[in-house]
C-alpha cells in the first residue's frame, strides 16, 4: 500500500462516517472514479459501503450496493473484506426490500463472516471494520454476547495498530467501538432486567461504564455524543449507580434526544430495580415514544414493561407479559446456541477445505499439483458428469527451456521466482472451467475445456508470448526465460492419454528450437 492508496482509504472511511447523516453522493462519485482509475478495489468496496449507509439513512433499498460489495470482496481475495461484506449483508438483511438470496437465512452470512475472521490477515483498518460489522450484525439479530465479544476483539486489534497514515481512521473506529459497545450492553442488560435478572443486568451494565465518558473527544458528532451519554445514563441506572455521574447536558437538544424523557426513564429504572413498581410505572408511562432517538429495542421494551405495572393493571395481564418476555429470552438463548453450533460447523468446513487445498495445491506456485490434476480428470470422467454437452478438450504440456541453467547461474531462489511468475501467467490464461497445474519441477500442464478449432494453439502462443515479454531482468540482471508447449486435442474419454500425446508434442517443440509450440489433433 503506497501513500496515495492510504490517503484514499482514509477518505473512504471518512465518507462512511459522513454518509450516516449527510448527503455526500458527489464526494463518493469522485472518490469512486479515482479508485477505479488506480485499481484500488478495497477503496471501491468501502465506497459502496458508504452508499449502503446513505441508503439506510434515507430509507432507500440498498440491496444493489450490498451485492456490489460482495462482488468486489470476492475479487480482492482478502478475507477481512469478504467478512465485512458478509457481515454488512447480515446486518441489513431484515431491512432489504429485495432479498439478496432467498435460499439463505439471515444468520448464514454472519456465520461465514465469523469463520473468515479466524484468519489473521488483512489491513488493520479493514480487519477492524469487519470485526465491528460482525458485532453490529450480531446486535441486530439479538446475539448480544457475540456482539460484545467482537467489539472487544476489534479493540484489541486496534491496540496493536501502528500505521500513522491510517491514524484518523483508527481514531474513528475507536469512537464507533465506544458508542456501539455502550449501546449493545444497554440493549442486553435491559432485556435481562425485563425478565427479572436485575443482578446480572447490573453486572453487565457496570462493566460497560468505565471509560465511557473519557472516550468522548472534541470531534465526536453532536448526535453521537448525546446518544452515547444517554446510553451511559441509562446503564448507570440499571447498574444501581448514581445517574448524576452520567448527567446529560442541560438545555434543548437539536439531535433528537429528549433529555427530559431519558432522565425520567433512568428514574423509572431505578425505581423498578428496587421493586417500586408503582413509582416506576408512573414515571415510565408514555416514555417509550418520547425518548427521541433510535433507542435499543430491549430498552424500549423495558420501558414499556415498567409502565405496564401501573396501578389497576390486572395481575393476569402482568403475568402474561412476564411469561412472554421469558419465552422470548429463552428462544433467543436457543438461537445463540444454534448460531455458535453453526459457526463451529463452518470452521470445521473451512479447516477441511484448507487441508484439501494443502493436498491438492502446489505450495510454491498456488496452482493445482499432480494430485489436483488427477482429481480434476477424475471429476470429468465420472459417468454422466459431461452428459449435458459433448466437449472437446485440449491438453498443453509446458516446460521451461533450459531451466537447469537458470538455477545453476542465478540460484534456486531466482528459479523459484521464475516458476511462480510463469504460474501466474498460466493462471491468467485459463477460465474457471479449465485447469492449470504444476506436475513437478519446471513441468506444467493446462487442460482447456470445450475448445474449438485452432483455439488451443492460439492460447498456447499467447502464453509463450506473455512469458517472452516479461521483464525477467527485474528478477536478476541478464535473466531471460522462454517456454515450450506441446498441445493435443481430443474427446473427454481420451483425456487419460492426452497428456502423453501432448508430452510427445512438447518433445518435438523443444527439439525444433524451443520457445515454440507443437500441436497435433486426432481429427482432420
Amino acid at each position: 500500500m503506497d501513500d496515495a492508496h492510504a490517503v484514499a482509504i482514509e477518505q473512504a472511511y471518512h465518507l462512511i462516517g459522513l454518509a450516516q447523516g449527510q448527503n455526500v453522493d458527489t464526494e463518493i462519485d469522485l472518490a469512486e472514479a479515482d479508485a477505479a482509475a488506480n485499481g484500488w478495489t478495497d477503496v471501491r468496496l468501502l465506497l459502496k459501503w458508504a452508499r449502503t449507509m446513505a441508503a439506510r439513512e434515507t430509507g432507500l433499498d440498498n440491496a444493489e450496493y450490498l451485492r456490489a460489495m460482495l462482488d468486489l470482496a470476492e475479487t480482492t481475495g482478502e478475507t477481512s473484506l469478504l467478512a465485512l461484506a458478509l457481515a454488512t449483508a447480515a446486518a441489513r438483511r431484515n431491512n432489504l426490500e429485495r432479498a439478496l438470496d432467498v435460499t439463505e437465512s439471515t444468520a448464514i452470512p454472519l456465520v461465514r463472516a465469523v469463520a473468515l475472521l479466524d484468519e489473521e490477515s488483512g489491513l488493520v483498518v479493514h480487519r477492524a471494520a469487519a470485526l465491528i460489522e460482525v458485532a453490529v450484525a450480531a446486535q441486530e439479530l439479538g446475539f448480544w454476547e457475540l456482539a460484545v465479544e467482537y467489539y472487544d476483539r476489534a479493540e484489541q486489534y486496534l491496540d496493536g495498530a501502528d500505521d500513522p497514515r491510517l491514524a484518523e481512521t483508527i481514531l474513528l473506529q475507536r469512537r464507533v467501538l465506544s458508542y456501539n459497545r455502550a449501546e449493545v450492553v444497554l440493549d442486553w442488560s435491559s432485556a435481562q432486567a425485563m425478565i427479572g435478572g436485575w443482578d446480572l443486568a447490573a453486572l453487565h451494565a457496570a462493566a460497560a461504564l468505565p471509560g465511557g465518558l473519557a472516550a468522548i473527544d472534541g470531534d465526536w458528532p453532536p448526535s453521537w455524543e448525546l446518544e452515547h451519554r444517554a446510553h451511559l445514563h441509562l446503564l448507570a441506572a440499571i447498574a444501581g449507580r448514581s445517574a448524576a455521574d452520567f448527567a446529560l447536558p442541560a438545555g434543548e437538544s437539536s439531535t433528537g434526544v429528549s433529555r427530559e424523557a431519558v432522565v425520567a426513564l433512568g428514574e423509572a429504572i431505578a425505581a423498578a430495580r428496587t421493586a417500586d413498581h408503582e413509582g416506576g410505572a408512573r414515571l415510565a408511562v408514555g416514555l417509550a415514544d418520547r425518548l427521541g432517538w433510535a433507542t435499543p429495542q430491549g430498552t424500549r421494551l423495558l420501558c414499556m414493561s415498567i409502565a405496564a405495572r401501573q396501578p389497576g393493571t390486572p395481575a393476569a395481564v402482568a403475568a402474561y407479559a412476564d411469561e412472554l418476555a421469558l419465552l422470548r429470552w429463552n428462544a433467543r438463548l436457543d438461537q445463540v446456541a444454534g448460531l455458535r453450533d453453526a459457526i463451529d460447523v463452518e470452521r470445521q468446513r473451512r479447516d477441511h477445505e484448507q487441508l484439501r487445498r494443502q493436498v491438492l495445491v502446489d505450495e510454491l506456485t498456488g496452482l493445482a499439483n499432480r494430485r489436483g490434476y488427477r482429481a480434476y480428470l477424475n471429476g470429468l470422467l465420472v459417468p454422466g458428469a459431461t452428459a449435458e454437452e459433448p466437449r472437446e478438450y485440449a491438453v498443453m504440456m509446458v516446460d521451461v527451456d533450459h531451466f537447469k541453467r537458470v538455477n545453476d547461474r542465478f540460484g534456486h531462489d531466482v528459479g523459484d521466482l521464475v516458476l511462480a511468475r510463469i504460474s501466474r501467467i498460466l493462471a491468467e490464461h485459463v477460465r474457471p472451467v479449465d485447469l492449470a497445474a504444476r506436475l513437478g519441477g519446471d513441468e506444467f500442464v493446462v487442460v482447456l475445456a470445450g475448445v474449438g478449432p485452432d483455439h488451443p494453439e492460439k492460447r498456447a502462443q499467447e502464453i509463450i508470448d506473455a512469458v517472452r515479454e516479461q521483464a525477467w531482468d527485474e528478477l536478476a540482471p541478464g535473466l531471460t526465460v522462454s517456454i515450450s508447449i506441446g498441445v493435443h486435442r481430443g474427446g473427454v474419454q481420451e483425456l487419460p492419454t492426452l497428456l502423453t500425446d501432448a508430452d510427445r508434442n512438447l518433445y518435438h517443440a523443444k527439439h525444433s528450437g524451443r520457445g515454440r509450440l507443437a500441436a497435433t489433433s486426432p481429427y482432420p
